[in-house]
């Protein structure tokens, strides 16, 4: 469940805000709540840029994680072909985490490519408008499994994270109020390093595996 802010500060600037919440399986249960603010500058008709940051905060069972701190910098660009609109956003993600770890594990900050293509058609005379999406996260920084982070070099390593499709519908209220129903089908594809502290020798190195339905509405008053 999402609200989003959007003021147009001058001519081809906004000033974005946001405050979203994430429930788990149960529907009953925070899985995460995150505040965002940011400014998307239109370039040309078909060209947006922006930057945004986010302050997140992750549920678990008992406790809330430590916070995490998230910058984007985002491109976009459309194009119109007859009734059909195909968006292309590129968005560099880093995200610094507030708890210590061991950077052979995980990066601090961790830095990823977002590629979204959406595709939108308007419907002639409709306040509905249906969409398709698909999403590819990239790794840029993330850390290669060694034998020995004690002996060894830090070594990078990239590949897709995460992989995301999705469907939904924009219904417009009125000029200033929108509503966006939608469904994302989520496969999540990581890896869990683990060393021995005291000699710094592998212990372990699993790929983690996670698939997630999800369902959201958001809602976004416009100025």
């Amino acid at each position: 469940v999402e609200g989003a802010f959007e003021w147009e500060v001058v001519d081809d600037l906004s000033l974005k805000t946001s405050l979203e919440m994430r429930l788990k399986n149960d529907l009953s249960t925070i899985d995460r709540l995150q505040t965002g603010i940011g400014l998307e500058y239109e370039a040309c008709k078909h060209f947006n840029l922006g930057v945004d940051y986010l302050l997140i905060n992750t549920h678990e069972i008992g406790h809330w994680e430590r916070p995490r701190h998230r910058d984007n910098i985002n491109l976009e660009g459309d194009i119109n072909v007859g009734r059909f609109e195909f968006s292309l956003r590129e968005r560099v993600q880093t995200t610094f985490r507030t708890d210590s770890v061991n950077r052979y594990e995980k990066m601090n900050p961790e830095i990823m490519l977002r590629s979204k293509l959406t595709i939108a058609y308007n419907i002639r005379h409709s306040r509905w408008t249906p969409y398709i999406l698909f999403e590819l996260n990239n790794t840029l920084n993330a850390p290669k499994v060694v034998s020995n982070f004690k002996t060894e070099p830090l070594l990078i390593d990239n590949y897709v994270a995460r992989y995301r499709a999705g469907v939904g519908a924009k219904f417009k209220v009125t000029k200033k109020h929108r509503l966006d129903f939608y469904y994302y089908f989520d496969y999540d594809r990581g890896y869990n390093i683990d060393y021995k502290g005291n000699k710094g020798t592998l212990k372990g190195y699993v790929q983690e595996n996670q698939m997630r339905h999800i369902f959201g509405i958001s809602y976004k008053f416009k100025l």
